[in-house]
């Protein structure tokens, strides 16, 4: 079995409060993951850097093989991140949605019409 998700000494610090303090796990590929626990233990800043969108302080994390730093265009086709407070539009469907982030990340048409 081979590593969809590897994260190794992950760090991450906002001012005084640290987020990440050398978070290491793997996720092999084919297993169901979950993250659990209470607001301000890391879980968002932990997918953040999964998802390209924030750099760790210290540590690695790689997607697939691929650095999330040092080689995010290779990331960024293969993974979504969907946060629970960001907009939502209201009056799209599901389908408008996935073809406007797909749009966003510029997958070609072709290729969007495969996940939409």
């Amino acid at each position: 079995m081979s590593t969809a998700i590897s994260i190794q000494q992950l760090s991450k610090r906002f001012g005084k409060t640290q987020a990440l303090n050398n978070l290491t796990f793997d996720v092999e590929d084919g297993d169901i993951f979950g993250f659990l626990g209470p607001n301000g233990a890391g879980k968002t800043t932990t997918m953040r850097i999964l998802a390209t969108l924030l750099r760790p302080d210290s540590g690695r994390a790689s997607i697939l093989g691929h650095d999330v730093i040092l080689n995010a265009s290779a990331v960024r086709p293969i993974i979504g991140y969907m946060p629970d407070i960001t907009g939502a539009y209201r009056d799209m469907i599901v389908s408008e949605y996935l073809e406007f982030f797909s749009a966003a990340y510029r997958f070609s048409l072709a290729d969007r019409s495969r996940f939409v």
